[in-house]
């Protein structure tokens, strides 16, 4: 990118372009798409499109493992905004204004000139003119990135060295919720422009029917039977682990599922209930004293 061009860029109505997207595409065939990707989340696909329809920054706040992120590209893909449809930022608390602006590489400006392709290396506020930007975990940074992010959402605007570069994007987000380790809370400025969407664990059956089909993914070609018991038993657990406070990752999960299946294929005998409770052992980021409890739940799930 030629610095010369980016000063001047000229302003774009995403939110126009979004709107125009939607209704080539229709609301029922972009839901019908999206759960080709991910089940149950309906409504959260309309709290997404309508604000991004009427020019709102938002952000996916929930646990772990929920497709939050995969939702984001989802419809940053159906979009297709841009070429490519989507710029993607995987945040963290070391990051600088910097590495969301680009900056101006001095040594090649003195040899070159302002002008040269090298003389200025964009980031992702830059690149995402005219398409959607998402940031996975955008809460993990830190107040100066964060106050970078705020200048181009606001004034649709970034500053390099004096020069000011015009960016319109559409922004996805996602969060993990505020008591996780490395995140920041956001700057009162920053929230205040951001739509805030709660993506929640499903209800049982919805939870059920993506286990069994997330875990059929991941065994592929593997011709071994999957239990609906077993499915259902997750999903009764995925409940009372919610209630106890120990909310859980349909990853995590849909992954137990799998490896307790294929544990039991390699022994050449149907999945057990003690499979599913080594494999969601072996498959929870949690302490030891963490997992005993939930196993705890999976046998009361099991038998209640």
């Amino acid at each position: 990118m030629r610095l010369s061009d980016l000063l001047q860029r000229q302003p774009l109505d995403v939110p126009k372009m979004v709107r125009g997207r939607v209704r080539q595409l229709g609301v029922s065939e972009i839901r019908a798409r999206i759960n080709r990707v991910l089940r149950g989340l309906d409504d959260v696909v309309l709290d997404v499109l309508s604000g991004l329809m009427i020019g709102r920054p938002v952000m996916l706040v929930g646990a772990v493992g929920l497709g939050k992120t995969t939702l984001a590209e989802a419809v940053a893909e159906l979009l297709a905004l841009g070429d490519p449809p989507y710029v993607e930022v995987a945040c963290h608390s070391h990051m600088t204004a910097v590495d969301l602006t680009g900056d101006i590489d001095i040594a090649v400006v003195l040899q070159a000139g302002f002008d040269h392709p090298l003389s200025y290396i964009p980031g992702p506020l830059v690149m995402a003119h005219g398409t959607v930007l998402v940031m996975d975990e955008l809460n993990r940074l830190n107040p100066y990135a964060q106050a970078a992010l705020l200048q181009a959402i606001q004034e649709h605007y970034v500053y390099i060295r004096g020069y000011r570069i015009r960016t319109d994007f559409a922004l996805i987000g996602t969060a993990n919720p505020s008591e996780y380790e490395g995140v920041y809370e956001l700057s009162e400025a920053l929230a205040d422009r951001l739509k805030f969407i709660e993506v929640k664990m499903p209800d049982k059956e919805i939870l059920r029917s993506i286990l069994l089909w997330k875990a059929r993914e991941a065994l592929g070609e593997l011709e071994a039977e999957i239990p609906p018991k077993l499915a259902e038993i997750l999903a009764n657990f995925a409940a009372e682990a919610q209630r106890a406070g120990y909310p859980q990752s349909i990853r995590s999960l849909s992954y137990a599922l799998a490896d307790a299946v294929v544990s039991a294929w390699t022994q050449r005998r149907e999945p057990e209930l003690k499979d599913l409770k080594k494999a969601l052992a072996a498959n929870l980021p949690h302490s030891p004293e963490t997992k005993e409890a939930l196993i705890d739940l999976l046998n009361r799930a099991a038998h209640g």
